[in-house]
């Protein structure tokens, strides 16, 4: 993801695309797929001077997942949902094709989250959603269960844990869909570049590095007040369950950004940080993010990478 400007053509574009990809795949609540083909369908064939192939992606694409649906169920709402939040991205990219690749992709999920919230009042169909989505978590628990069964992992201590992570899945998945759902965007956006010849962003806004990533600084506001109705109503059900869900996105968009902060100020992700960052996050996955957030927040407060820049003797980018 990016800081606000166009991406340089250094770096490496291919091991983040990838690595968005993977963490749809890992975290999406339905189906990983969608949420990267369906944009992808729709930048080929909706954004203005692609050539003929992305045309062609686009429409073979749109047409296996058509051709895919009308089953009823969670993958109906996948694509309903996909198909909005990638509706809203097009448009922003289509108003502001400047717009850093964050800002587009945040509006085409308060589109499709927009849409999802009048879809469900409208019809009462919260308690059906979360009954298909406590469904599929149960599935992928049992499935999970049973591959491990035999396994030491795989006895009691085990099956709690398990219990306790889809528990805890019910209470946050709508957070989970959309950290979920910025990751396929920015998957699929880093595919349209490769299948439309602009693997390095020279005619479009592409995908920056991670040491640049940022978001609008109010943003902030959004994690106080679901800190403020988490606190207030409690984290279970209702209003807090609902500044809980907006606490845990909001966390790990700043726990991101917090890591770009500090890979700036480092200088770069050499093969020891790296592998000290896996190991931290093996041991210590709690604290690490815990710490990767206070930089991220203070970021937003602070703007420390300018900072850094200033104290530096440079100006900023």
């Amino acid at each position: 993801m990016e800081a606000g400007a166009p991406s340089s053509p250094g770096g490496r574009p291919g091991l983040r695309g990838l690595a968005l990809l993977a963490g749809c795949l890992v975290l999406s609540v339905g189906s990983p797929v969608l949420p990267v083909l369906l944009p992808l369908a729709l930048f080929g064939l909706l954004l203005p001077g692609v050539p003929a192939r992305s045309l062609v992606v686009g429409a073979v694409l749109l047409a296996l997942v058509l051709l895919g649906g009308g089953g009823g169920g969670l993958p109906d709402v996948d694509r309903g949902w996909s198909l909005m939040v990638a509706g809203g991205f097009v448009a922003a990219t289509l108003a502001g094709p400047g717009r850093p690749f964050m800002d587009r992709a945040l509006i085409g999920l308060l589109v499709g989250a927009g849409w999802a919230g009048m879809v469900l009042a409208g019809s009462g169909g919260w308690a059906t959603l979360e009954a298909l989505v406590g469904a599929r978590i149960d599935a992928g628990m049992a499935a999970t269960l049973e591959l491990t069964e035999g396994w030491q992992g795989g006895g009691a201590g085990f099956r709690e844990a398990a219990q306790r992570t889809a528990e805890v899945q019910r209470l946050l998945f709508p957070a989970q869909a959309g950290i979920a759902t910025l990751l396929g965007l920015g998957g699929a956006w880093w595919l349209h570049l490769q299948v439309s010849g602009d693997a390095e962003g020279r005619r479009s806004v592409g995908l920056g590095r991670l040491e640049e990533f940022r978001f609008p600084d109010p943003m902030i506001w959004i994690l106080i007040a679901g800190l403020a109705l988490a606190l207030v109503f409690g984290w279970g059900e209702g209003w807090g369950r609902a500044g809980a869900n907006l606490v845990v996105f909001m966390g790990a968009l700043f726990a991101l950004r917090g890591a770009g902060v500090l890979l700036y100020l480092w200088g770069g992700l050499s093969w020891l940080r790296g592998l000290l960052l896996v190991v931290g996050m093996v041991v210590a996955a709690p604290v690490v993010l815990a710490g990767a957030m206070a930089v991220g927040i203070g970021d937003a407060w602070l703007d420390l990478r300018a900072r850094a820049a200033r104290n530096a003797g440079s100006a900023p980018e």
